[in-house]
């Protein structure tokens, strides 16, 4: 968005949302409906009719511009929470609207600016993952200029894209791949991608050195979150081997889950000194289902830069019975790296059995994030971003704890991927935030967008990058 575009855009609980287009539209017998695009999602609290009177009844809203809710206006007096007040990208009237005020809630604002940092042509040219660690450790909003930022990707497109037919050339994929962007700004200029060679042959940025890592064949490593504690990185990678009876695009399976660390250093962790280990962090909880962790990292520390920091570093993972769960272990940040001195939320507090780890939220995606807020109505409270529903859902949703293991409220959906309306086998999924990027007061998010088609992959360029909006708090 520009700058003027900005300027226009609300701020605070009565302040009107710009529309950026409208049009006709048929709707059978019923008549004639008029579609509103706001370009982004606001809370809305009042529509007004074209006289200035309000409210202009049989109004309907939408996320996505397909399905469509009645508008209900909070009623006077009633107390407005980010749960209860609708939040809608597109809203169609019968009438003709003249105003749209905005609610108490969560605007969710194309980051355009992030998005093309990472739409390119040459050597490093799509991947999915994302996750970003400060080298410093501070995690805190609009402290990233005191740094550089390390960027995590999964598996990775290197080679180039052809600028005018958006075709890929000369492509091999990698299964990792790092990035360093100095400062706190989307520059193209200062973002340097990072991964090995064997010989002329592009290969990843980590690879197996464990015994686990190296017992199945052709593994490699999904990296997980990390963080920086202390003067070290941390990151927890899957061990992923093949596994072809896998539908396209799934043709995976996991073993394990490594711990890697490495000094920190101005250039990033320096894997020359890394230390890779085996963990039990992949096992069967006591209801027999699949659970593991580093699905996202929460340094809670005052080196971190967060507020009432408790000294300890919380690492969520998931759990799979049909629907995928969150579950959260804690470590004091001296001890990360011993996984024996790790605790398991079990539901009313800490155990060291790991397999009586509880559940904290439910519907998550396999990448999210928790991170600590300061101001507005989440002032004090934990917000966990995900891919509500996981690859299915296509909608990024928010959800405010009291603590770093909740209670979690309702999902507030904020923004529809609308990627896969465009076909090709187009999917979205793995929102998350990344708060030390994030300016004070909002968040800004990421989430992966890919293909279950190869053919797809290599006739479309654009498709496998990551896109980012930023969530904002209206009060």
């Amino acid at each position: 968005m520009n700058n003027e575009h900005e300027t226009r855009l609300p701020r605070r609980k009565g302040d009107p949302i710009p529309v950026v287009r409208s049009w006709g539209a048929e709707e059978g017998a019923a008549g004639k409906w008029t579609i509103y695009d706001f370009g982004a999602t606001y809370p809305l609290g009042e529509i007004r009719g074209s006289d200035g009177d309000d409210p202009l009844g049989g109004a309907e809203l939408s996320l996505n511009g397909k399905d469509w809710t009645p508008f209900s206006a909070p009623q006077p007096g009633d107390p407005q929470r980010p749960e209860s007040v609708p939040h809608a990208r597109y809203v169609r009237t019968k009438g003709e609207a003249g105003a749209f005020l905005a609610g108490v809630g969560f605007a969710a604002e194309p980051a355009e600016e992030w998005t093309r940092l990472f739409h390119r042509r040459e050597g490093w040219t799509g991947s999915d993952g994302i996750y970003s660690i400060p080298l410093n450790g501070v995690e805190a909003p609009g402290r990233s200029a005191e740094t550089r930022t390390l960027f995590l990707f999964g598996d990775t497109f290197i080679g180039t894209v052809d600028e005018q037919t958006d075709e890929r050339k000369n492509t091999v994929m990698i299964n990792n791949t790092l990035a360093l962007l100095d400062g706190d700004r989307p520059d193209p200029a200062a973002i340097a991608f990072l991964w090995n060679r064997e010989g002329d042959v592009p290969d990843s940025a980590i690879v197996p050195r464990t015994p686990n890592g190296l017992a199945h064949e052709g593994t490699y490593y999904w990296l997980q979150d990390g963080t920086s504690v202390g003067g070290k990185f941390h990151c927890f990678p899957l061990i992923v081997g093949p596994n072809p009876n896998g539908p396209e695009g799934f043709q995976f399976a996991v073993h394990g889950v490594v711990r890697v660390s490495a000094p920190m250093e101005a250039d990033g962790p320096d894997l020359e000194r890394q230390e890779q280990a085996d963990t039990d962090l992949y096992f069967q909880s006591a209801s027999g289902h699949t659970t593991y962790f580093g699905a996202a990292v929460l340094p809670c520390t005052e080196e971190a830069g967060v507020p009432d920091p408790d000294g300890c570093v919380y690492v969520y993972g998931l759990q799979n019975d049909g629907v995928t769960k969150l579950v959260v272990a804690r470590v004091p940040a001296e001890e990360l790296e011993r996984t024996d001195k790790w605790t398991f939320w079990d539901g009313s507090g800490w155990t060291e059995r790991k397999e009586l780890c509880a559940p904290i939220a439910s519907g998550v995606s396999s990448e999210l994030s928790v991170s600590p807020v300061t101001g507005g109505f989440l002032d004090g409270k934990y917000v966990l971003v995900v891919q509500q529903g996981g690859v299915s859902g296509n909608r990024v949703a928010v959800s405010a704890g009291d603590s770093p293991v909740g209670p979690f409220g309702p999902y507030v959906p904020v923004h529809a991927c609308m990627e896969p309306e465009e076909g090709h086998g187009i999917y979205s999924y793995n929102a998350k935030a990344h708060p030390h990027l994030s300016r004070p007061g909002e968040l800004l998010a990421s989430y992966n967008v890919n293909t279950t088609s190869m053919d797809a992959h290599m006739a479309f360029g654009g498709i496998y990058r990551p896109r980012f909006i930023r969530i904002r708090q209206l009060v």
